[in-house]
């Protein structure tokens, strides 16, 4: 007699994301950060998971991917048999977001195979993402650009912040994505030392709101790159003078200010720096990236510096998710 075991198979593939400010760090309002982000295409994470005899984890970070089933796995009290295989992952630690990308795409396969009825958010305060930042999360769950509410001062930071504004980003924009090889951005520990030890202007957050609400949201909205991308520039100086101390300058390494004044000099429309970085990113429409790609590889040649450049759009539809039984003849 023959039998057939029928186990869950699935693929999901993650958007990254670019962090382009925070709202407030002064807390006198009663609220903390409100960060401004979008989600791309590119790079992504791709992961396959499988209903399996036991654990196996199969390329990528083998630790920091156990670590994340283990929170899942204490948490709902369920003994984890799968198989792990990352196809395609985010640079880590490079101001893209691929830890709680990793998260949630593991978090919501496990979910499904273990039929646990859970949302997104509640998987990424589980997997503990988002306690400063909701961008990550909401990426994950929709793309497109976002604003999220922040968290109010002094609460436990349980639940990422909710989105208070999220809008498709025009498909003929595009981003001229820099990594140079250089040290890592800030994460983790290190992360909330650095924002612990600043000491935040109440004029800067002022500013910054300012130009959201004025210059960056109806410049969006009217397709108006230049006008976009000049708040997105601006915007960034301010974040980044919040951290200057914290980072040794307004960014995190020289060639970062270099690469952004070069290329704003080359007729990109807004750049800046991600999250702690070291990617710098720089807006420009769909027809001129591959000029404004060339120019940066070319800065980085004349420079002697060493560094990944690449175009990515986009994402305008967060995660896919690909379910499919998979039949087993014993």
């Amino acid at each position: 007699m023959i039998n057939i075991m029928i186990r869950m198979q699935m693929t999901v593939k993650t958007p990254s994301r670019l962090h382009l400010g925070f709202l407030d760090l002064s807390g006198d309002l009663g609220r903390l950060y409100g960060s401004i982000g979008v989600a791309l295409e590119n790079p992504s994470t791709i992961m396959e998971v499988e209903e399996y005899d036991n654990l196996f984890i199969e390329n990528g970070n083998g630790k920091r991917i156990l670590d994340f089933v283990k929170r899942f796995s204490e948490y709902y009290k369920t003994e984890v048999n799968v198989r792990i295989r990352i196809r395609r992952e985010i640079p880590e630690h490079v101001g893209l977001g691929s830890g709680t990308q990793l998260a949630l795409a593991i978090s919501v396969s496990l979910a499904r195979i273990y039929n646990i009825n859970v949302n997104t958010r509640e998987l990424s305060r589980i997997m503990g993402r988002g306690t400063i930042s909701g961008i990550g999360t909401a990426c994950f769950e929709s793309g497109g650009f976002i604003i999220d509410s922040g968290h109010k001062y002094r609460d436990d930071y349980r639940l990422p912040p909710d989105v208070i504004f999220r809008y498709d980003f025009p498909e003929d924009w595009c981003f001229i994505i820099v990594i140079p090889k250089t040290e890592k951005g800030f994460s983790g520990e290190r992360e909330r030392k650095a924002l612990k030890g600043i000491n935040p202007s109440k004029r800067i957050s002022e500013e910054i709101c300012r130009l959201v609400q004025i210059k960056l949201l109806p410049s969006l909205i009217e397709r108006d790159i230049e006008e976009f991308g000049d708040a997105l520039t601006e915007i960034d100086k301010r974040t980044g003078i919040y951290f200057k101390n914290a980072q040794g300058g307004i960014y995190r390494e020289s060639i970062g200010g270099e690469l952004i004044k070069y290329v704003l000099q080359s007729g990109a429309y807004g750049a800046g720096q991600s999250s702690w970085g070291p990617a710098v990113y720089a807006l420009t429409h769909k027809k001129n990236s591959s000029g404004l790609l060339k120019s940066m590889n070319e800065f980085l040649i004349e420079n002697d510096k060493l560094g990944n450049v690449f175009i990515s759009h986009c994402n305008n539809k967060g995660a896919e998710i690909d379910i499919r039984d998979k039949n087993l003849i014993q």
